[in-house]
C-alpha cells in the first residue's frame, strides 16, 4: 500500500530486510519447546514470526512504547498473547532471570554505542543462538544513512568484518563459535555461545 517511489525505494535498497528475515525464520525453529528473546522488536515482526513457527514464549523488548503497542496488538490479532510477552524498556536494563534459546537482534547495532557489552549480554541470556545483523561499513547506502541521522542529530554505527570479529572475540565468542555471514548490506551473525561454557 506504499506510493510507488517507496515501493521501488525499498526494492532497490531494502530487499536486504526481507533476505535476513527469511533466512532467520528458517534456521531459528527448534524441536520441542523452545523461547525467544527479540532484542529492538519494533513492531514485533521477528517476535510474532517465531511464535507462529512454534516457540513456546517469545519475549520482544523495545525502547519504543509505540512500537510496543503495534506489537501487542498484532498478537492479539494473531491470538499469539500467550506465548507472546511485551515490553517497553532498553536491553542493558532489562531484568529478567530467564535464559533463551534463541536470541534475536536484527536492525539494533546499527544504533548501538557500546556494542560489546550489549554483546555479551545477550550472551549471558542465550542458551542457544543468537541471530543478529550488523551494518556494513562500506556499503552504497552508508553515506546517505550518515547524513541523514547527522541531520537529525542521531546515532548510527557501520561494521567493518574485521572490526566485527573483534567484537564477537571481546564479547566471549570466539572464532569456533559463530559465523559470519555477508547478504549484501548486512553482516549476519550466528553465535553458539552456549557451546563456549
Amino acid at each position: 500500500r506504499k506510493p510507488w517511489h517507496q515501493r521501488a525505494g525499498d526494492y532497490l535498497f531494502r530487499q536486504v530486510i526481507v533476505r535476513r528475515h527469511h533466512l532467520i525464520c528458517n534456521l531459528a525453529p527448534l524441536p520441542g519447546p523452545w523461547s525467544v528473546l527479540d532484542v529492538g522488536c519494533g513492531p514485533g515482526r521477528y517476535a510474532l514470526a517465531m511464535a507462529r513457527a512454534g516457540a513456546a514464549s517469545v519475549v520482544g523488548l523495545d525502547v519504543s512504547a509505540r512500537m510496543i503497542e503495534i506489537a501487542q496488538a498484532a498478537a492479539k490479532s494473531l491470538a499469539l498473547t500467550d506465548r507472546c510477552q511485551f515490553a517497553t524498556s532498553s536491553f542493558l536494563k532489562f531484568d529478567t532471570q530467564m535464559r533463551f534459546d534463541v536470541v534475536i537482534a536484527t536492525g539494533y547495532f546499527d544504533y548501538t554505542e557500546e556494542p560489546v557489552s550489549e554483546l555479551r549480554r545477550m550472551v549471558s541470556l542465550c542458551q542457544g543462538r543468537i541471530f543478529a545483523s550488523f551494518p556494513k561499513r562500506w556499503e552504497v547506502r552508508v553515506p546517505i544513512r550518515k547524513l541523514r541521522f547527522a541531520l537529525a542529530r542521531g546515532f548510527v554505527r557501520f561494521y567493518s568484518r574485521r572490526e566485527l570479529t573483534n567484537i564477537l572475540r571481546d564479547a566471549g565468542i570466539g572464532d569456533n563459535h559463530a559465523f559470519i555471514l555477508d547478504i549484501g548490506r548486512d553482516w549476519i551473525v550466528i553465535a553458539r555461545p552456549e557451546a563456549i561454557r
